[in-house]
């Protein structure tokens, strides 16, 4: 759990009392609910009531014929929800992994402190970092852990010289708690949202496709429109970015769509077809030449993505597509800043969208060479959840950056934030 992903769970619940609403929610009164739970009224009644006292809201209308929601507490509930349906889904798939493991009810059974201290120690593989980074005694983390593997019935983690490493149970677990935690994180931001004042957290997943115009732009007309929220960039591989999104880390990946590797969990949408060009510095001797082929290009020093990333295969692909074997890569790199400094200090030249250099050509530092390329047509888009149920603020992201893409795929289009 990194330092910004700590800071979004200013709000702390009590699990116990989250039961409680939803069962209250649910049934339509404390009775019916307190039967539900197996506890007395009374608990049922404080535990909504100390709920309500926390957020400063009240979450239910008292009738004589029940208990009827208000309009906050269906938007708690709404997070409530979603969040103990990733444990019901740990729970069904620990079951069909293990049989024989002790996984019924686990909704009712983990602690909100179980389910920190699980991911601190699978994010840091280690205890004493863990305890550390969440404000506790190593003995609190090792006994919550330990008492957590007890009540599963199983090992969560190897513990190797490498550290704490998860088994493959301890993955499941691992990634629906996280999604749960983050769930129960947005409580604070709807509620925000529902009274005007749009705050908390947007976390974006950027691939180099779209991490220096798209991206940017996006970030920049979404804080125009509301100012008091902020926003993280992750920037990083696409398996990196790909699993942090699955375990709710971040809340969107932009950048170029794939394929294959994604998961039933996620979905893609495609915001435009980007067309990648060859760069170099604006004096490079081929810039000399008012057209050029790929043939006259297979003796330039050339610096390209890495071998076995789907950059690299669109770069090899563009010239036997055109009948030519790739040429040698003197340099491989798929680091913006080190490509442009490569670029600007010698005769090397790169195969990059022109939307990654548009501010380096529009300052005159790089030019595009004047060649046409056909086979490097690649889909860019946002990848998230399925069961994803986006925060007002990532709604306005979404339509800013479809919006965005129109514009980036026909530029005579306007482009309104």
């Amino acid at each position: 759990m990194t330092d910004m992903y700590r800071e979004a769970f200013d709000y702390v619940p009590n699990m116990r009392r989250l039961r409680a609403v939803i069962a209250v929610a649910e049934a339509g009164s404390v009775m019916r609910a307190a039967e539900t739970l197996h506890l007395s009224q009374p608990a049922v009644t404080r535990a909504v009531r100390d709920l309500e006292k926390e957020l400063g809201l009240a979450l239910f209308e008292r009738h004589r014929s029940g208990m009827l929601c208000t309009t906050a507490g269906k938007i708690v509930l709404h997070r409530f929800r979603r969040a103990l349906q990733q444990l019901g889904d740990a729970e069904t798939a620990l079951a069909r992994m293990q049989p024989a493991g002790h996984f019924e009810r686990l909704t009712q059974r983990l602690s909100h402190r179980q389910l920190t201290v699980l991911v601190a120690v699978a994010d840091l593989h280690n205890e004493p970092q863990a305890a550390k980074r969440l404000g506790l005694t190593q003995p609190a983390v090792s006994g919550n852990l330990r008492d957590l593997e007890r009540l599963l019935g199983m090992s969560l983690f190897l513990r190797t010289q490498r550290g704490m490493l998860a088994t493959d149970g301890g993955a499941v677990l691992i990634r629906h708690a996280k999604v749960a935690l983050r769930e129960l994180s947005l409580v604070s931001d709807d509620l925000s949202a529902w009274q005007g004042e749009v705050r908390g957290r947007v976390v974006i997943g950027t691939l180099p496709l779209s991490s220096s115009l798209l991206v940017p732009q996006a970030v920049d007309a979404l804080l125009r429109e509301l100012p008091e929220l902020h926003v993280t960039i992750l920037e990083g591989t696409y398996d990196a970015l790909f699993e942090s999104l699955r375990h709710g880390e971040i809340d969107i990946l932009i950048g170029a769509l794939r394929q294959a590797g994604t998961s039933e969990d996620t979905t893609q949408q495609r915001l435009f077809h980007d067309r990648l060009a060859v760069a170099a510095r604006r004096d490079h001797p081929l810039m000399q030449h008012a057209s050029l082929t790929l043939s006259d290009l297979l003796d330039a020093r050339w610096i390209a993505p890495r071998q076995g990333t789907p950059a690299r295969v669109s770069f090899e692909q563009e010239f036997r597509s055109a009948g030519l074997a790739p040429p040698d890569v003197v340099v491989e790199s798929g680091n913006l800043s080190t490509i442009r400094t490569l670029l600007l200090d010698s005769d090397r030249v790169t195969l990059v969208s022109p939307h990654q250099v548009f501010f380096e050509v529009q300052s005159g530092q790089l030019a595009l060479l004047p060649i046409k390329l056909t086979g490097t047509l690649r889909p860019i888009g946002i990848t998230t959840r399925v069961d994803n149920s986006p925060t007002h603020a990532l709604k306005v992201l979404q339509r800013i950056l479809l919006e965005l893409g129109e514009r980036l795929a026909n530029p005579a289009l306007p482009f309104h934030a």
